[in-house]
């Protein structure tokens, strides 16, 4: 064991941080349960109040991503590497940027129809996010790494299946769309919820390389 190692276990870490990322997943499945909500949503009227309930908790979400980076700056010995918990900081954060870019694009474009991908997809978003919060659970057991890699392999899954639900329904929106303006918004909000779930990936890399470090 390195002098290094010893120094940390004998010194007082940070804890402040795991809780702050349990109200920042959170904040998260929050903005996942309203955008099926939105998704399943057969009325318009209903769109706007939604998304701006999306839009107020992202924010939520941000200031917690920027509490999470001042602690940071101020905490001299971190429950993990600094890195690690920049990095796992701003992937959720990007996972929530993503559904509130989609409900934008809905906002602007107002597309005629909902394709039935969109609630899948939603769908898949949530799972995800459920995936998350287990993570962020686990991370603060010495004793996770075999828990920790399931949630990582079943966030991998979930993205794999959100790619490939994406391409066929641009495939379907390329066959049946006959509009050409509305061929694009659609396909623009699409791109948006599948970058959601690879963004949920992106958490689960950092759940990787803290399994590693550990290890």
């Amino acid at each position: 064991m390195t002098i290094d190692k010893i120094f940390k276990i004998f010194t007082p870490k940070d804890n402040t941080f795991y809780p702050l990322f349990e109200q920042d997943v959170e904040n998260l499945f929050k903005i996942g349960e309203l955008l099926c909500h939105l998704m399943n949503s057969k009325d318009s009227s209903q769109w706007v109040p939604v998304i701006k309930q999306i839009k107020e908790l992202e924010r939520a979400g941000d200031e917690i991503t920027n509490q999470i980076y001042d602690r940071l700056d101020k905490s001299f010995i971190t429950p993990f590497d600094r890195e690690d918990i920049q990095a796992l900081a701003t992937s959720i954060d990007d996972v929530a940027d993503n559904i509130n870019r989609a409900c934008s694009r809905i906002m602007l474009y107002k597309p005629k129809k909902f394709m039935a991908e969109f609630s899948e997809l939603a769908e898949l978003i949530l799972e995800s996010i459920q995936m998350i919060e287990s993570g962020i659970k686990e991370i603060q057991r010495l004793d996770s790494n075999p828990k920790l890699t399931e949630v990582c392999i079943q966030i991998s899954k979930l993205e794999n299946n959100a790619d490939s639900l994406y391409h066929k329904a641009i495939s379907r929106l390329f066959e049946e769309e006959t509009d050409p303006i509305e061929l694009i918004k659609i396909k623009d909000i699409l791109k948006s919820l599948e970058r959601a779930t690879d963004e949920a990936k992106s958490v689960s890399n950092v759940f990787k390389t803290i399994i590693i470090k550990r290890t």
